[in-house]
């Protein structure tokens, strides 16, 4: 405002010549001095209007950089305690395997339960309808088994050892059924008639000290399971029998 009335001052209404210049007045109030304040006034909003977006990009950019921050540490935060939980469980043997000395685990060799196996059994028991075979009949005895179904494999194995009785490996694997069912007796039975056939049968001597300790004999079983490492120290079989030797 100062420059305009500085700029008003020289040049008056009434005067029809420029006192400096001599230039004649159309007595109105020369555009050229509210121009060069309209233009000042317009550079100073400009610079105002500036500086404020500035400083809003520049609380954008801190609010961002915040918060970025804040995700950061969040995550580290997250990947700490899991590591520390999962320290504190692998500490106090949650993810210990326990050793448990189940037949099936060691004398039973026909790929594991596994439910997919049911098409299979139905196959099976149409097949032999039509077509008695003692081959398939293993095969359905030990599917059943595997999935399961001991009460009805054993049904199977004894149709088999009809005619083929003196078979060691099906004698231990209708011993397991057994032993599953909870008939401790037929499963020793089993297990023993096994090793009349075939006395260095492995699996028989490590199940019978199974048997054995299901039935609250200790010391007879850790004798089976020493014969077990006799017969082939380097089998899977002997290394599962020192494994329950150690741990009883």
């Amino acid at each position: 405002m100062k420059m305009e009335e500085e700029i008003l001052d020289v040049v008056d209404e009434k005067d029809k010549f420029c006192s400096s210049c001599g230039s004649a007045i159309n007595g109105k109030k020369t555009s050229v001095g509210v121009q060069q304040i309209d233009k000042v006034e317009s550079v100073k909003v400009k610079a105002v209007g500036g500086k404020k977006n500035q400083t809003k990009e520049k609380v954008t950019n801190e609010k961002e950089q915040i918060k970025k921050l804040s995700n950061t540490k969040l995550v580290y935060i997250a990947f700490f305690l899991i590591i520390v939980v999962g320290v504190i469980l692998y500490s106090s043997g949650v993810f210990d395997q326990p050793v448990t000395p189940a037949l099936q685990d060691v004398s039973s060799f026909h790929g594991g339960v596994d439910l997919q196996n049911l098409q299979r059994i139905n196959d099976l028991e149409n097949e032999l309808k039509q077509n008695p075979d003692q081959k398939k009949l293993l095969e359905l005895a030990h599917l059943l088994n595997d999935s399961g179904f001991k009460e009805k494999a054993v049904e199977k194995y004894k149709v088999y050892l009809k005619a083929d009785s003196k078979n060691p490996d099906v004698l231990v694997d209708m011993g397991v059924c057994y032993y599953d069912l909870g008939k401790y007796d037929d499963a020793q039975n089993l297990m023993k008639e096994a090793l009349k056939q075939k006395p260095d049968h492995q699996i028989a001597h490590l199940n019978l000290g199974v048997i054995s300790i299901a039935a609250g004999k200790h010391d007879e079983a850790v004798e089976w399971w020493k014969k077990t490492v006799a017969i082939n120290p380097n089998s899977d079989i002997a290394k599962r029998a020192q494994e329950l030797i150690n741990s009883h």
